[in-house]
């Protein structure tokens, strides 16, 4: 039986067994190298990485490979670029250090390697270094910064080059939402103005725009404009009121309304929900205030409904 053929709870046990492999022999190489060579240095540590980057590419890129091989050659090689990265920021005594080594590892992953999932957990690597930069410095307007990786990863989605990054642009389409869920203590108003969080808005509210502009553009009933126009203001009004989390997770959503996508759709309204929980208890206002602004935003997004299918019912709107 041919590994396309497994079971998929035999593929998720010999995948598992190849991560689990893989980890034991990472702390076996660097048991050798301190406690038996007392290397005890981050250059040590990227020097083993270096080992485990090659031994991973090595074997993933061999073309008889089994499942357990390329699972473990993927484990591997993630091991390795997290330790060259790690290794060197330590040595350096710098976090951001990571930053440039962990990107330009992930570029060449990306050229020698079709992995899909080596080249996720490689692009993700370096905006996890990334992230740890910018709460290691506590540099101001963190919340607007990574709200800068929103607009690259969407349209590396939307017009994909030549050679396929969809996963580095997945990465960079949900790094806002994941970040603002477990880095951002506040997921309404932070306290610490510093953080920012209004030019990140900016970017999701225009990103929307963006993305309602090429639903628009494959109709052309007016009545159906009209609707999208009342959705469009429901949805701003939604985007000012919610957390910025709020609102890239509405941008999820109509990218997923957009594209077709059931993960993305699924992975929006899930955010979605995520944020407004913790909206309601972050908001320094009492019991029955809370209650009056999120009972005002369901009349928003009523009225906005209730337009809609009014036009439907008088035959403006066709599927």
């Amino acid at each position: 039986m041919t590994d396309e053929r497994l079971p998929w709870y035999v593929k998720l046990v010999v995948g598992v067994g190849a991560w689990i492999t893989a980890v034991v022999l990472m702390f076996l190489g660097g048991a050798i190298v301190f406690v038996a060579l007392k290397f005890e240095t981050g250059g040590a540590l990227a020097v083993i990485g270096v080992a485990y980057l090659w031994m991973g590419l090595w074997i993933i890129r061999q073309p008889d490979r089994g499942l357990f091989a390329n699972q473990l050659g993927v484990a591997t090689a993630a091991a390795g670029a997290a330790l060259v990265s790690g290794g060197l920021a330590a040595e350096a005594e710098e976090v951001w250090v990571g930053v440039p080594i962990a990107v330009a590892i992930a570029a060449a992953i990306f050229v020698v390697s079709s992995n899909r999932i080596l080249q996720f957990l490689a692009s993700a690597l370096a905006a996890g270094f990334l992230v740890a930069t910018l709460v290691a410095e506590r540099t101001p307007y963190a919340l607007d910064i990574v709200a800068l990786a929103t607009p690259v990863g969407l349209y590396l989605m939307l017009r994909p080059p030549e050679r396929d990054i969809t996963p580095a642009a997945i990465v960079l389409l949900l790094l806002f939402p994941l970040y603002s869920t477990f880095i951002v203590p506040d997921a309404y108003w932070v306290r610490d103005v510093q953080m920012g969080g209004w030019i990140a808005r900016a970017i999701h509210m225009a990103l929307f725009l963006w993305l309602v502009s090429l639903y628009w553009k494959q109709r052309t009933n007016q009545q159906l404009n009209q609707g999208v126009i009342a959705f469009i203001v429901a949805a701003l009004i939604v985007c000012v009121l919610l957390p910025p989390g709020g609102s890239a997770a509405l941008l999820i959503m109509t990218f997923a309304y957009v594209t077709g996508s059931t993960p993305f759709a699924t992975l929006g309204v899930v955010l979605q929900t995520h944020f407004v929980i913790r909206y309601y208890y972050s908001l320094e206002m009492s019991l029955l205030n809370k209650s009056f602004l999120l009972m005002a935003v369901g009349v928003v997004l009523l009225v906005a409904w209730w337009y809609v299918e009014r036009g439907r019912k008088q035959g403006g709107i066709h599927e």
